[in-house]
C-alpha cells in the first residue's frame, strides 16, 4: 500500500511536468546537455520522481516486470527489431533472452545485462531499447554471433535486500558455464554496474569453483559503486554537491535511515559484496582479478561529467584499473578533451581498459536519454554506428565501439 507521502509525490508529478513545460521557453528544459530539449527535460523530471519514492512505495512502479517490458511493451513498439532468435524466451528463473545467436557455439559471447534502478525499480523499456540499439549497431560479424541475456533479479521493494541479487546472477552465470559456455560479458548500468563489480569479488572468493570462467569483459554504465556517500561529499568541490543542479539523483538520496533499512536490513553496507566504495580502497582487492588486469580481457567504464556519482566511479577506477583520471577541475563546456576525459590502454601488456567521462553527461545518459536510437534503427535499418551523432549518442557510440573492439566470436577464431 502506498504511503501518504508517496501519494503526494505521485499526485505532484503532473504539476512538476507542467512547471517544467512552462519554464522551458524562458529558462530551458534542464541545465547542461539537455538545456534545449523539452522532451528530455520532462524525462529527467520523471526519473527524479521515480527515485524520489520510498523503497516501499516504489513497489507500485515495480509491478511491471522485466518479462512484460520485453515481451509486451518493447515487442509492440518495435516489432521489426524484436524478430530475433529466442527473443523474450526465459533461460532460467531469473533471466530472459533478448537474443540468442543462431547456432551459437559455446565460445561465442553472451552479454549478461544487469539493469539499474537502485535495486528497487524494475527493468524499464529504455533499458531494452538501448540494448537493442547497441546490438543492431554492432559490426555484422560480431552481431551474428552475440547473444544478450537480461537478468531479472529480485527487488528490495519486494523484500530482496541488497546482497541477494549477486547470488541470482551467480546462479545464471554458473548454469551457463556448466553448460560449457566460457565467453561472458557483464554489462550493468547504475546498481547493475555495482552488481557486476560485486560479482567479480564473489568469483575471487570462490576460487574453489574453477569451472566458472572469469568474464572476458566488463561494461559499467554510470556504476553506483559507493551506495552511501560520506557526509563530506555533500560539500562544495565534490560531484554529489556540485552536480546536484544537473543530475537526477539527489545529494541525500541514500542518507535517509529508513531507505537504508529498506535496502540493507541490518546488514553493514560497507562490504565488498554490497557496496565496495564504502570499504577503504586497497589495490590488492582488485589486482588479482583477470577481467580487470590480464591480457585478453577488457573493462569499459563510462560516467558523466555532471553526474552525482562521478567522483566515486573515478575513485574505483583508480584503485581497480590504475586509471589516473581525476574529477575535472573546470567545466568542459560540453567539449571532449582526451587527456581530461579518457584513460585508455593498448591492451598489449594487460587488460584493455577504457575509462570515459562524458562531457556534460548525467547519470544514465546512455540508457534514458539515448534510447531513441532504437527509433533510428527501426526507421533506417541500414543505419551504421558511424551515422550516429557522437555527441547526442555519446554513450551508445562509445559502448558499441568498445564491444566491436573486444567481442571475440567463433568466426574470428576460425579465420
Amino acid at each position: 500500500m502506498v504511503s501518504v507521502i508517496g501519494i503526494f509525490i505521485i499526485l505532484g508529478l503532473p504539476i512538476r511536468l507542467l512547471w517544467t513545460a512552462i519554464k522551458y521557453p524562458f529558462d530551458g528544459g534542464a541545465k547542461g546537455k539537455y538545456h534545449n530539449s523539452l522532451a528530455k527535460a520532462l524525462k529527467l523530471a520523471i526519473c527524479k520522481f521515480a527515485i524520489s519514492l520510498s523503497v516501499e512505495d516504489s513497489s507500485v512502479l515495480a509491478l511491471v516486470k522485466t518479462n512484460f517490458v520485453i515481451n509486451t511493451i518493447v515487442k509492440t513498439l518495435y516489432p521489426s527489431l524484436t524478430k530475433l532468435n529466442n527473443y523474450g524466451k526465459r533461460y532460467d528463473e531469473q533471466s530472459i533472452w533478448l537474443v540468442e545467436a543462431d547456432n551459437r557455439t559455446k565460445s561465442d559471447p553472451i552479454i549478461i545485462f544487469c539493469h539499474g534502478g537502485g535495486f528497487f525499480l524494475e527493468t524499464q523499456p529504455q533499458h531494452i531499447e538501448s540494448l537493442l540499439s547497441m546490438y543492431y549497431l554492432l559490426e555484422e560479424v560480431k552481431r551474428e554471433r552475440t547473444s544478450i541475456l537480461v537478468l531479472e533479479y529480485g527487488l528490495a521493494c519486494h523484500g530482496h535486500l541488497i546482497g541477494t541479487q549477486v547470488h541470482e546472477l551467480a546462479a545464471t552465470y554458473s548454469k551457463l558455464a556448466l553448460e560449457g559456455n566460457d565467453n561472458f560479458v557483464l554489462m550493468g548500468d547504475s546498481c547493475g554496474g555495482n552488481l557486476a563489480i560485486v560479482f567479480l569479488q564473489l568469483l575471487k572468493q570462490e576460487q574453489k569453483m574453477p569451472q566458472l570462467p572469469w568474464p572476458k569483459s566488463l561494461v559499467l554504465i554510470c556504476p553506483w559503486i559507493k551506495i552511501v556517500p560520506d557526509k563530506d561529499q555533500l560539500t562544495p568541490g565534490h560531484s554529489y554537491h556540485d552536480n546536484l543542479k544537473y543530475d537526477m539523483v539527489s545529494e541525500n538520496f541514500m542518507l535517509d535511515p529508513k531507505r537504508q533499512v529498506a535496502l540493507f536490513g541490518n546488514k553493514d553496507y560497507a562490504d565488498l559484496f554490497i557496496s565496495p566504495g564504502n570499504v577503504p580502497y586497497k589495490a590488492s582487492d582488485w589486482s588479482d582479478i583477470p577481467t580487470l588486469h590480464n591480457k585478453g580481457y577488457s573493462t569499459f567504464v563510462i560516467t558523466g561529467e555532471h553526474e552525482v556519482f562521478r567522483d566515486d566511479a573515478l575513485e574505483w577506477a583508480r584503485y581497480a584499473l590504475g586509471s589516473p583520471l581525476q574529477p575535472p577541475s573546470q567545466d568542459s563546456g560540453g567539449g571532449f578533451k582526451p587527456f581530461v576525459h579518457e584513460f585508455e590502454t593498448s591492451g598489449s601488456d594487460g587488460a584493455y581498459i577504457d575509462v570515459v567521462v562524458e562531457p556534460w553527461g548525467i547519470h544514465e545518459s546512455a540508457i534514458f536519454f539515448e534510447h531513441n536510437a532504437a527509433g533510428l534503427v527501426k526507421s533506417h535499418p541500414q543505419v551504421q554506428l558511424k551515422d550516429l551523432d557522437p555527441v547526442e549518442y555519446f554513450g551508445i557510440v562509445r559502448i558499441t565501439e568498445f564491444l566491436n573492439r573486444t567481442l571475440v566470436v567463433s568466426q574470428e577464431d576460425e579465420d
